[in-house]
């Protein structure tokens, strides 16, 4: 395969919809010379705010399509499941990174789980089902965790399972005609994610590994660099990179993993993007993730990020964005902890949904996880005082 050239300052670059993630990679972009035409079929998606050209359409809308590629020298995604036969289409014509042969992994548990198996990556037991009548032939114990095999994200299409009345109580299992996947609940420490970066040339870069803490399935917190020795950090950056090797798709990827209490890794997935526990790069390292990416999409040289200090991160989920758009939670906030306020721009508030977050960037992790959790109760005061 030829290797694709290098796209110039100036040109206009796309982007798969239009959430925090494609926000964050428009104004990478725009800061390093480029246009940015965002496709995204709510007309109020948040990344619009930053693009030359805004398209407004579903995915299979063949008009919107044709203008869209018109314009664009390359292309990149803002989440994984964005329609594959789309980025199929653009690939004929346009630069994209990742294209869909990550995507084609990233869309199905199940795909996924058998390539990293087939490469000897280490994972959490599970079994793949096609019906829910087939949970019986599960061999191993429970507490399990079963997910949909597609469209599951957020904690979404996804059952924590104690035994077998769990199941046939469940309306929505027993309703369910899709494909799943079984997992054996992981006894670990802690989950971590790293970020990899990886060109045309096959060289990779890696964050430090993120320590992530969770909320009913939707990531809370993250702490960088990651708790953990020295040496389990160059295991997650070691691990990570060689799956991305595996995938051998250029982009920006993130991978997230369980750090079991006796020290092994087991992978739990791959996201074909930036992720939510990097958004901390914007503050705390030299390079972006998203910096990154459009490097990677532009085929600029890649550099080792540099952290310039420890940073927590803690996201605003569903009312809390409420709570802390409050002119007194605010001024409480800004005035008594070192913290970096981002707002997403979402018209629309639903429980859970992630609607910002906040930076602490400093020297002392305790100091720092502190400081997140005084900036929670003070969102959780002003949300039970409303």
């Amino acid at each position: 395969m030829t290797k694709p050239s290098q796209i110039s300052a100036g040109s206009t670059l796309g982007m798969i919809a239009g959430g925090q993630i494609g926000g964050f990679f428009s104004e990478a972009a725009l800061r390093m010379g480029y246009k940015v035409a965002v496709w995204d079929p709510d007309i109020n998606a948040p990344a619009k705010r930053f693009a030359s050209e805004p398209f407004t359409g579903e995915f299979d809308d063949k008009r919107v399509f044709n203008a869209f590629k018109e314009i664009v020298s390359g292309v990149s995604v803002e989440w994984e499941n964005v329609p594959n036969s789309l980025i199929k289409e653009l690939e004929k014509t346009v630069i994209v990174k990742p294209g869909s042969k990550s995507l084609t992994l990233a869309q199905d548990r199940i795909k996924e789980k058998s390539f990293l198996a087939s490469n000897g990556f280490p994972l959490t037991e599970y079994v793949a089902i096609q019906r829910i009548d087939e949970i019986n032939g599960v061999p191993f114990d429970f507490p399990w965790i079963i997910k949909t095999a597609t469209l599951g994200y957020d904690g979404h299409g996804q059952w924590y399972i104690k035994n077998m009345t769990d199941i046939t109580g469940n309306s929505a299992l027993q309703d369910s005609k899709v494909p799943m996947v079984v997992e054996k609940v992981v006894d670990y420490q802690i989950e971590v994610s790293v970020v990899v970066a990886m060109d045309d040339d096959g060289e990779v870069i890696a964050y430090p590994p993120t320590e992530n803490l969770h909320k009913g399935g939707i990531l809370k917190m993250s702490i960088s660099p990651a708790r953990i020795p020295d040496e389990i950090q160059s295991r997650v950056i070691e691990l990570g990179c060689s799956i991305i090797r595996s995938i051998g798709d250029p982009g920006v990827f993130c991978i997230e993993m369980f750090l079991e209490k006796n020290g092994n890794l087991l992978i739990n997935e791959i996201a074909p993007r930036p992720h939510n526990s990097g958004h901390h790069t914007i503050d705390a390292f030299s390079v972006s993730q998203y910096e990154n990416q459009v490097r990677v999409l532009t085929g600029l040289p890649l550099r080792e990020p540099i952290m310039l200090c420890e940073s927590v991160l803690l996201n605003v989920l569903g009312h809390e964005y409420d709570a802390l758009m409050n002119n007194s939670a605010i001024n409480q906030i800004l005035s008594s902890l070192n913290a970096k306020i981002y707002s997403y721009g979402k018209t629309s508030i639903r429980p859970g949904r992630k609607m910002g977050h906040i930076v602490f960037c400093g020297t002392s992790l305790d100091e720092l996880i502190r400081q997140a959790e005084s900036c929670q109760d003070i969102m959780d005061g002003n949300l039970s005082s409303g």
